[in-house]
This record gives structure tokens, sequence and C-alpha cells, in this order.
């Protein structure tokens, strides 16, 4: 009878292992700048100048008036007037009552050239008399307004604290594959190729 042997084949177990390393990553934060601007405005402006010529107290000493002047003046003249002819009239009246009836006198003819030769005296005289200047102002342009500053206000934004991340490590095991022991008979000789 062949030689019986016994063959024997056997796999080991392979165990696995996943690591990952642990991890520190840190840093500054950098701090960050802004700011608040206020723009600086001249708010300046100006004013006119401007002349001011009043040439009425000229113009009046040659006889253009206004129409204030014009109605004051011929009020005193017009009140002056009714009171003269009031008075003329009465006087003639006295004279005609008085003179007139007596002979050689001729009232109304003596009245009328009293009268002409009271104008024409009044057209003798010559009157000399200063012309007022003009009057002149003048408004010098201002400058008005007010200057407004400009300002800058910065503001630094930081944190106190460093960025810090921290990963721990791990390592885990698993099995891979696992051990195998598998055994056979074979006759007159090792089975070396199973």
């Amino acid at each position: 009878m062949p030689m019986l042997y016994l063959n024997v084949r056997h796999t080991l177990p392979m165990i696995g292992i996943r690591a990952q390393k642990n991890t520190l990553d840190s840093g500054i934060n950098q701090p960050h700048y802004d700011q608040e601007t206020r723009q600086a405005r001249s708010n300046k402006g100006k004013t006119q100048p401007r002349l001011t010529i009043d040439s009425y107290p000229s113009r009046h000493s040659y006889g253009y008036t206004n129409h204030t002047d014009f109605a004051r003046e011929n009020e005193q003249e017009g009140f002056s007037g009714v009171q003269q002819g009031t008075s003329k009239h009465t006087q003639m009246a006295w004279a005609l009552a008085e003179d007139g009836p007596k002979p050689g006198r001729m009232v109304p003819i003596e009245q009328v050239q009293s009268e002409v030769q009271s104008i024409a005296d009044q057209n003798r005289v010559l009157v000399a008399a200063a012309i007022p200047k003009p009057e002149i102002s003048f408004d010098v342009g201002e400058v008005v307004g007010e200057t407004e500053v400009g300002a800058v206000a910065p503001q630094w934004q930081t944190e106190f604290k460093a960025r810090i991340e921290y990963n721990p490590g791990s390592i885990e095991t698993y099995l891979e594959r696992k051990g195998d022991i598998h055994g056979w008979v074979s006759e007159g000789h090792y089975d070396i190729l199973a």
C-alpha cells in the first residue's frame, strides 16, 4: 500500500495599520485696518462789491425833483399863493373903495404897473449857489462762510489670540487577511504544487 503523506499549507494572518499623524496649525491673525474719513470743505463764498451813486441832491439843485419833494414844495407855494392872492384882492378892494372915486386916479392900472415892476425886479436877481456833489458809497465784497476741517479716524481690528488648530493623530489596526491552515493527504509523495 502506498504511503500517505500529510500535506499542510498555512497562511499567516495579515494585520493592516492606518495611521494619521497629528497636526498643529498655528498662525497670527493679521490685523485689519479701516478708517473713517471726513473730507475738509471750504464752504466759503463771497459777496459782490456794490457801488451806489446818489445823484439826487445834485439833480435837485437843477430843478429835477422827485414826486415827494415836488408835492411838498408846490404845497407850500400853493398855500403862500392863496394867501398872497387873498391879500392882493383885499388890498385891491380897499384901494378901489378908497381911491377909486377920487378924480384922476386909475387904481386898476396902477396895480397892474406895480405887479409888472415887482416881477421885473425879481427877474433881475441872479442867484449863485453851490451844486452839491453826488453821494457815492462803495460796499467792499466780503468772504463769508465757515471752513470745515477734515478728519481721519483710524480703526485697527486685531485679535488678541493666535489661531491654533490641532488635529490629534490616530492609529487604527484592522485584519487585512485572515490566517488559514489547510491540510490534506496525498499518496506516495508530498503535494507541493497544491
